[in-house]
């Protein structure tokens, strides 16, 4: 953070003002780049909530704040703010088969010989088997009855033709057909396996559901009508996450919040990755460069420019929350033990992923410009050359400006677009646009610099639907990533995941879905209330455009 100072000069529409943005573009990029790339390293392992890797990053930026002279403002005269966050996690599974028993403790995030599913149920299980073999579909259906019985088979290759049923299907057909269990088993290295999640994740499944990979040695075992016994129990473990606190105390009767998540995925244990593999391996590091150590950067940056630029109409409270992606859980925990009096702040600025700024259309998000009369005037005054802003006005949205949207705050997030590698492993530092992001960054400046001299804001409520992220909760997905700075009719699709419903219907990366069913589909709100008419296992007609004309696929969710 030791730098020369120097006066960067740069114009807003209709005057020119002398703002002191006291770092030459070269040394801002320098210095984004250097905080960006140690945060998203894989040496701090995805920056999981309550991770080695969290601490890691919560040191490295109270160290940036410590070299500022920002004061502490977390808890008990710390830069820290502690909250907690308890999850069930799978403890021990006992598997035996004729008397022969199989028992691991699920110590770690790759455990090598068996595992209950994500989302099975718990607790013991007898019966006797049915055998399936390798499971292929008219094998599968011919089970008509297995009550009480707990179904056994072979994971069928990938490349298998008969294998048409999807290994979630066959579980649910199981269910259907009375199964009381279900065991599959991988006998072939080449064969993809399921992910082992170590935390407990809500039922979804009715029964017990586990999974031997072919590192187990069940050559000699025989599953044909053999007495089988399931355990599995769960056991509390608490997870704690770390908001960070730097104050700059101008005396003032008002606070500014600025504000920026700075956990991840880490290697998704947690879940959340859209990453689906293709080939047996190890669980990846999530390093979450755009989301969110491109924003985590930013935040750095703004306090070591606001600092030396001597702003003094309003205290300034810069953030870095974590459990951001367990549904915003340090931004949450703060507004409701705030460490500063939160009537009297005046607005939050929330960045989340300003790194992947698209260099051809060069638009950014700013949600939220219906929470205050203000916010419309004071962005119209706001001109940098070569980006240009696109606005919403809904407070609501999954990212932490929601947590003081929902007390009474207004606020505006800065977002510069999904991508491919959102939530992959592929997130990383060599794909970031930094002269994207400086951009951004003096974007926000200028409004934080022309608000300084300007009167509390006024907060008014918005819908709350949102045109990037939206609130509603469905019970299907259609597993594509739109582009959310689309201005066109209809939901441009920015990228497909394998596996879910719009792959397997042949939708593609560019295709603009404009219909699903009955329903036009003219934007993502419009999108949202579609998909929220639809359960698991229903089809539906849905109409793309693409290479200018219209293709109508069948979707099953």
């Amino acid at each position: 953070m030791k730098y020369l100072l120097s006066i960067l000069l740069f114009s807003c529409s209709g005057q020119l003002f002398s703002q002191k943005l006291i770092k030459t573009d070269e040394e801002i990029i320098n210095s984004l780049e250097q905080n960006l790339s140690y945060l998203a390293s894989d040496r701090l392992e995805g920056r999981l909530m309550g991770s080695r890797g969290e601490k890691m990053a919560y040191e490295f930026i109270i160290d940036n704040f410590q070299s500022l002279g920002l004061s502490p403002k977390g808890n008990n005269g710390s830069y820290l703010q502690e909250f907690a966050l308890n999850k069930l996690s799978f403890n021990k599974v006992n598997f035996t088969i004729n008397k022969k028993s199989f028992e691991l403790n699920l110590v770690g995030i790759n455990p090598t010989n068996y595992y209950p599913l994500s989302g099975c149920n718990v607790g013991d299980y007898k019966g006797r088997t049915v055998w399936l073999g390798a499971g292929n579909d008219a094998d599968y259906l011919n089970k008509k009855n297995l009550d009480d019985k707990i179904l056994v088979f072979k994971l069928a290759e990938k490349d298998n033709p008969n294998n048409k049923i999807s290994l979630e299907a066959k579980i649910d057909t199981a269910i259907a057909l009375g199964a009381k269990g279900v065991v599959i088993i991988n006998q072939n290295p080449n064969v993809l396996e399921p992910d082992f999640k170590p935390f407990f994740k809500a039922n979804f499944y009715k029964i017990p559901v586990y999974f031997l990979s072919h590192l187990n040695k069940i050559d000699t075992l025989n599953f044909d009508n053999a007495s089988i016994t399931l355990n599995v129990d769960t056991i509390t473990r608490t997870l704690t996450g770390h908001n960070v606190l730097a104050y700059l105390n101008n005396k003032a009767t008002n606070t500014v919040v600025i504000g920026a998540h700075y956990d991840h995925l880490g290697y998704n244990e947690l879940g959340g990755s859209t990453y689906r593999k293709t080939e047996n391996e190890k669980p990846q590091i999530h390093n979450g460069a755009d989301d969110n150590a491109s924003g985590t950067a930013a935040l750095i940056e703004l306090a070591e420019v606001i600092k030396k630029a001597h702003l003094s109409k309003y205290n300034y409270l810069f953030i870095a929350f974590s459990g951001e992606e367990e549904g915003l859980l340090g931004s949450n925990y703060f507004c409701k033990h705030p460490t500063i009096d939160t009537t009297k702040i005046n607005y939050m600025i929330n960045m989340d992923m300003l790194g992947r700024l698209d260099t051809v259309k060069q638009t950014f998000a700013i949600d939220g410009v219906g929470t205050s009369p203000s916010w419309n005037t004071a962005l119209a005054n706001i001109n940098i050359e070569g980006i240009k802003p696109k606005t919403s006005e809904s407070g609501v949205g999954a990212s932490d400006h929601t947590s003081f949207y929902n007390i009474g705050i207004p606020v505006l997030h800065f977002f510069t677009g999904t991508h491919y590698d959102y939530h992959k492993p592929s997130d990383d530092d060599n794909l970031i646009n930094y002269k994207g992001e400086l951009a951004v960054l003096k974007y926000i400046y200028n409004l934080i610099y022309n608000l300084d001299q300007e009167p509390k804001l006024v907060f008014t409520k918005t819908k709350d639907t949102h045109s990037s992220t939206g609130s509603t909760s469905f019970k299907v997905t259609l597993g594509i990533m739109p582009d959310y700075l689309y201005e066109g009719k209809g939901v441009k699709i920015d990228g497909v995941t394998e596996g879910r419903p719009a792959a397997l219907a042949g939708l593609k990366r560019s295709d603009t879905l404009i219909k699903l069913g009955p329903d036009e589909v003219t934007d993502m709100q419009a999108y949202m209330k579609c998909l929220g008419k639809y359960n698991k296992g229903e089809k539906v007609k849905a109409i793309v455009e693409r290479d200018g004309k219209q293709i109508e696929v069948e979707i099953t969710f």
